[in-house]
């Protein structure tokens, strides 16, 4: 039988053990709520951080998506509605004079058809289709004989390409813009009356070289334009060559100049 002392320290030490239970209790659902706070906290930051890393994939593949349907516009379609803006003008000076030139008509014509053709194309792929149906080859020289026909006296097109030699689509697709952009350039600011393009493999290398008898540039006018320059189709030339880890060449001779894109298939 206890005594009454004995039962009171045992009564006293139940609820002081009781209470310091309940203190426990209390302070670790407190951790408990601060930890699932910080828990909350620390999910949401990530889950945070994951749409910022997605929001940013979202927006820098948008952005490349962008500027390479502005290239494909303005090196493709661009180009060739420059040509015609150009040879509508030359038909409005003729008929100034009284000249009527219908196979010009008939060019522009051709020249709005290709535009409209080739924008539904865009749609479908970024590729020209004629290039992945013909190959280089064929796409190089029908590119170049449409866009320099009755704006220069001479164009010749040579290739020692091997029939059974594959190119990736990045490297024809390149080559191909590049020439556009270069032989665009040519007629719009140099005025040659003769073009010749030769294209080349040896040992890996691919080959392109434009020679024209209108106004030169050397390497050293090149880079110091090209330094200088904001102009979108320089830019996308030096673009296509940095995907291709190749290289432009000019050189300026007494009655012609050359341009050599070299790049490593």
């Amino acid at each position: 039988m206890l005594e009454p002392q004995e039962l009171g320290f045992f009564i006293v030490l139940f609820m002081l053990l009781s209470l310091g239970m309940g203190s426990v209790m209390i302070m670790l659902s407190r951790k408990n709520r601060k930890i699932k706070i910080l828990s909350d906290q620390l999910v949401k930051s990530i889950e945070d951080k994951n749409k910022i890393e997605k929001l940013g994939i979202a927006i820098s593949s948008q952005e490349e998506e962008r500027s390479t349907i502005a290239r494909v516009l303005h090196d493709d379609i661009g180009a060739i509605l420059s040509l015609a803006q150009k040879n509508l003008s030359n038909m409005k000076e003729n008929s100034v004079q009284g000249d009527r030139n219908f196979e010009a008509i008939s060019l522009s014509k051709e020249y709005v058809s290709e535009s409209i053709e080739r924008l539904r194309h865009i749609t479908k792929g970024l590729i020209p289709h004629y290039l992945l149906k013909f190959g280089l080859v064929k796409a190089l020289e029908k590119m170049t004989q449409q866009k320099t026909d009755s704006f220069i006296d001479s164009f010749t097109f040579k290739s020692n390409i091997p029939d059974n030699l594959l190119l990736s689509d990045l490297v024809m697709t390149q080559y191909f813009y590049i020439a556009s952009e270069l032989i665009t350039n040519l007629l719009k600011h140099s005025g040659p009356t003769s073009i010749e393009m030769t294209l080349t493999f040896d040992s890996e290398h691919l080959t392109m070289k434009i020679t024209h008898n209108g106004i030169a540039l050397s390497q050293s006018d090149f880079e110091l334009f090209a330094s200088d320059s904001d102009s979108l189709g320089l830019g996308n030339i030096l673009y296509r060559l940095s995907l291709l880890n190749g290289e432009i060449i000019y050189k300026k001779f007494e009655k012609n100049g050359t341009i050599e894109i070299n790049a490593k298939v």
